[in-house]
């Protein structure tokens, strides 16, 4: 287990020169470049991984925002300098799913130009210009899912592991805390960072895969010339992600690209080590006179209570970063947590969020996942959850959990704002589980988020997601159990759009759902295949990789412009389209039906959707 050693941690870490000597600092060991403005929060990864390595009695230098603050703040680091291009993928930050400008970067102080595209390879660039000879160690959410040859969708074509377009020394995939660790050990002791786990490296000179014993994948150039070889490719991802892996190598040109297993899952007591750090929960002094960091604020009052996500969705990478394995906290490390919170000097008594990537996987596991292994031929979750996770006992450790954090002085309200599987509140019998009677009494503030996506059997099986009537039968019963406790409460559910395996014919089944319940939700996500996930492959491929079966595959603004249309029915600027796609899939009896609400609803339009908020510890 990693133990940090006792140091006295500085107010923030230094984002110059000016506040490194101002700490009495005549250099620093460490510089880490991120494309965000500086928070100091747990669930910015720069911050994160800055006050571990302080913990760790290393001088840290935080430079932020190079491109706009300048690269000159800093002299050379003594050891290495770690790049990332922010807390989520740069072309996510710039970009619409549509492919258009944002206008915001809410990662960086209002008004601030946005970062550059694909700034991981940017920054790392900067870097070897301004910091010679000083080894450059690249990760992250941009970095780690394009660790090996991936298909670009902005660009709609592969491109190599972002190691080779960057050039940098090293790459760390997955959380990060062990690699950084062992890799500021080994440069300082004088040793290579070969072989480490949780990495990609360049093969040595004279590397010969096969003499080696490693797994060779598709190489970037047969995916260009054969894009069904992603299929291969992916299947071998999702083989060796686990720690007793083969390495994989896959050439590059005349370069090889080797990714060496993830770590096996953390314990409780070393997560807690990441998380009991004196994370200040406030943007940098330099940024609050700016008008702050927007993405804050959703946060800034929150608990992480775990990582990782055994649901395994097709449109998420969160399984090929943090691992389908639950690496929780312990409830003590929470409970320390939250009586600092309540001492905060800006805490009002609510608690944002008390959850995780999916808020009631708290403290579940078993035996195959806690080893690191993992079932290749048994999904844990669909079609119906793994009976080897004991859900009706391990939840039972969220529900105590949640009581004794609302039980805490100062804490008014501890609200779940995470996303909730309601596949997971049953028991085995098919009862409800106490944990939903809390919720439900508790912790909920206002609305309870779930994400069906879909209502679609087919869309649902490509997304790998529970099909409809389980979502169905939970909405009755949440309904239920808030008119028996009086509570006017409601459901705020996510769909996708434009999903691999989405027809106009499946499209207009979620609309007529959605308007049998007079529902047009504010929440829709529009399709983007990010790299290392499945439905990345169904996009490309037109396939399931998995089961190989044959996918439509939408395409073209239009085909996108009628599906979002028909889940958001209520906005008065979707009536058009939505009696185009209609007509198109022929069902000229939800027409008439639609028109006729059209025709009462009010004329007011609904205003721009909100997207899912996607933070360092869930990548969806």
């Amino acid at each position: 287990m990693i133990q940090p050693i006792e140091t006295n941690a500085v107010p923030f870490l230094p984002r110059n020169r000016e506040e490194m000597q101002a700490l009495g600092w005549d250099g620093i060991d460490i510089l880490l470049v991120t494309g965000d403005g500086y928070v100091d929060h747990s669930s910015f990864g720069g911050a994160a991984i800055g006050r571990l390595l302080e913990a760790h009695g290393y001088r840290v230098g935080m430079l932020d925002m190079p491109d706009i603050d300048g690269w000159e703040r800093f002299p050379t680091p003594r050891l290495f300098v770690g790049v990332t291009a922010g807390t989520i993928d740069s072309m996510v930050t710039n970009y619409t799913a549509a492919k258009k400008r944002r206008r915001n970067d809410t990662y960086r102080p209002p008004g601030s130009a946005s970062r550059p595209n694909r700034a991981t390879i940017a920054y790392t660039a900067g870097a070897r210009q301004h910091y010679k000879g000083v080894p450059v160690v690249i990760g992250g959410l941009e970095a780690g899912p394009r660790r090996l040859a991936y298909h670009d969708y902005w660009e709609e074509k592969p491109r190599r592991s972002i190691l080779v377009d960057s050039k940098a020394d090293l790459l760390v995939w997955g959380m990060g805390e062990r690699q950084v660790l062992e890799i500021a050990r080994r440069i300082e002791a004088g040793q290579d960072l070969k072989g480490l786990a949780g990495t990609c490296e360049f093969g040595p000179k004279g590397y010969d895969p096969e003499e080696a014993g490693h797994r060779v994948v598709p190489s970037f150039e047969e995916l260009v010339e054969d894009p069904q070889k992603h299929i291969d490719l992916f299947n071998a991802l999702r083989e060796e992600n686990r720690p007793t892996g083969q390495v994989l190598a896959q050439k590059s040109g005349t370069r090889w690209v080797l990714q060496h297993p993830p770590h096996k899952p953390a314990p409780p007591e070393e997560v807690d080590t990441f998380f009991d750090l004196p994370f200040q929960r406030r943007a940098h002094p330099d940024h609050e006179a700016r008008g702050g960091i927007g993405a804050l604020e959703a946060v800034r009052f929150s608990i992480n209570t775990h990582r990782g996500c055994m649901a395994d969705c097709s449109f998420c990478s969160i399984t090929f970063h943090q691992g389908r394995s639950i690496q929780s906290r312990s409830p003590e490390s929470i409970l320390r947590e939250v009586g600092k919170l309540s001492g905060h000097f800006d805490f009002r008594g609510t608690i944002t969020d008390v959850g995780g990537p999916t808020a009631n996987m708290f403290g579940l596991g078993c035996k195959l996942l806690e080893k690191g292994e993992a079932c290749l031929d048994r999904d844990c979750l669909t079609p119906d959850p793994c009976p080897a996770l004991r859900l009706d006992t391990q939840t039972e450790g969220y529900r105590r959990l949640l009581s004794l954090v609302r039980e805490t002085e100062g804490v008014k309200h501890a609200f779940v704002s995470s996303g909730i599987r309601y596949d997971m509140l049953r028991d085995k019998k098919g009862k409800l589980l106490p944990l939903h009677h809390d919720l439900v009494e508790h912790h909920v503030s206002g609305r309870l988020k779930l994400a069906p996506e879909h209502a679609s059997p087919e869309v649902l099986e490509a997304m790998n997601k529970p099909t409809f009537d389980v979502y169905e039968d939970y909405e009755a019963d949440y309904k239920e159990e808030c008119k028996e406790l009086g509570r006017d409460q409601h459901l705020v559910n996510y769909f996708i759009v434009g999903h691999p395996g989405t027809t106009l014919a499946d499209a207009v089944h979620l609309f007529e759902k959605l308007f049998e319940r007079n529902y047009s939700p504010e929440q829709v996500q529009e399709f983007l295949p990010l790299p290392m996930t499945r439905a990345m492959v169904q996009y490309v491929c037109g396939k399931d990789p998995l089961t190989g079966k044959e996918l439509y595959v939408p395409s073209g603004a239009k085909e996108r412009r009628l599906q979002k249309a028909l889940v958001r029915w209520k906005d008065p600027a979707s009536r058009r389209d939505v009696e185009e796609a209609l007509r198109e899939a022929g069902r000229e009896d939800l027409l008439v039906k639609f028109q006729r609400a059209a025709d009462r609803m009010p004329k007011k339009p609904l205003g721009k959707p909100k997207k899912r908020a996607v933070s360092y510890d869930s990548m969806e």
